[in-house]
């Protein structure tokens, strides 16, 4: 999964007096995109530097003895005030310039296929505080500047000293599992057109093991027993926390579509799952583990 880098380790503590030194790695959002090099890989300060020398940089995290920051200063595009420093403008750079810089946009979907795994990690965690940072960058309470922790990760407001922290989603994902086939779905409407597993957002009140069963019998209704917690997984695209499980069928194995959520729904024999292609997801993981007579 995105999370297991091997040997190399995630450093989350909190310095935000660093700056970047030269081998460490910039990353900057724009609208959905991320800058990359050539090669696929995040730009150093070197290569930063020329296409926009007022940049403030927000350290991030380490990986190893790599640390990532931030750059915070034209994180939506022209003129857009960063969320570290409420009110100073920076223009976008130019296409001219970052062709000569060899730097590119990209989808930030794409880091998903960046290897070795931690460079994938890196860009998912990183866009997961970007959005943080850009969707607080004014208080909710009075609306005023927020400016950045100086003791931990945090923003603080102005004004009223308000405390926010970074916004983590908790949802799960379940793998219904009976008569030795397992319950996939595809979603409505949505770019994943593929089948996939249940999946939803823990919602207020309620325990992982609530949500297992509230949100398989809502789009499928279908019954489950013998929930078992399988793995979690930081997925920061959407800055959830996906807790896996398995559960098995209780009764009737007769779907009811939620045609609001899904477009499909269907009992597949463990010899005929659609095993997806990638060591990246818990949805894959759960799907492995399963056609591999793990659960």
């Amino acid at each position: 999964m995105i999370q297991d880098i091997g040997s190399h380790k995630f450093i989350l503590d909190y310095s935000p007096a660093l700056t970047p030194a030269e081998r460490d790695r910039i990353l900057c959002f724009q609208n959905g995109r991320i800058l990359l090099t050539e090669k696929g890989c995040y730009p150093t300060l070197e290569d930063f530097l020329p296409i926009s020398e007022s940049s403030v940089f927000q350290f991030l995290f380490s990986i190893d003895q790599i640390s990532y920051f931030l750059a915070v200063t034209w994180t939506q595009g022209n003129l857009s005030p960063s969320p570290l420093s409420p009110g100073a403008d920076c223009p976008s750079p130019s296409a001219g310039s970052l062709q000569a810089s060899g730097l590119s946009w990209q989808p930030v979907g794409s880091l998903r296929n960046l290897r070795p795994m931690e460079l994938a990690f890196a860009g998912y965690t990183g866009y997961h505080l970007f959005s943080w940072y850009e969707n607080n960058r004014f208080c909710g309470r009075c609306g005023s500047p927020m400016a950045p922790g100086m003791t931990e990760r945090s923003l603080i407001c102005c004004h009223c000293a308000s405390i926010v922290y970074p916004r983590i989603n908790p949802c799960i994902i379940v793998a219904v599992y009976g008569d030795d086939r397992l319950l996939m779905t595809r979603y409505a409407g949505r770019s994943v057109t593929w089948f996939v597993l249940i999946a939803g957002f823990v919602e207020i009140g309620e325990t992982a093991e609530d949500t297992v069963r509230r949100e398989v019998l809502e789009e499928t209704g279908v019954k489950v027993k013998n929930i078992r917690y399988f793995g979690s997984q930081p997925w920061g695209i959407p800055g959830n926390l996906t807790l896996g499980f398995t559960a098995q069928l209780d009764g009737s194995d007769k779907i009811t579509l939620d045609t609001t959520e899904l477009s499909d729904a269907q009992w597949f024999p463990r010899e005929q799952v659609p095993v997806p292609d990638d060591d990246v997801s818990i949805t894959s993981a759960l799907i492995h583990a399963f056609v591999n007579h793990k659960f």
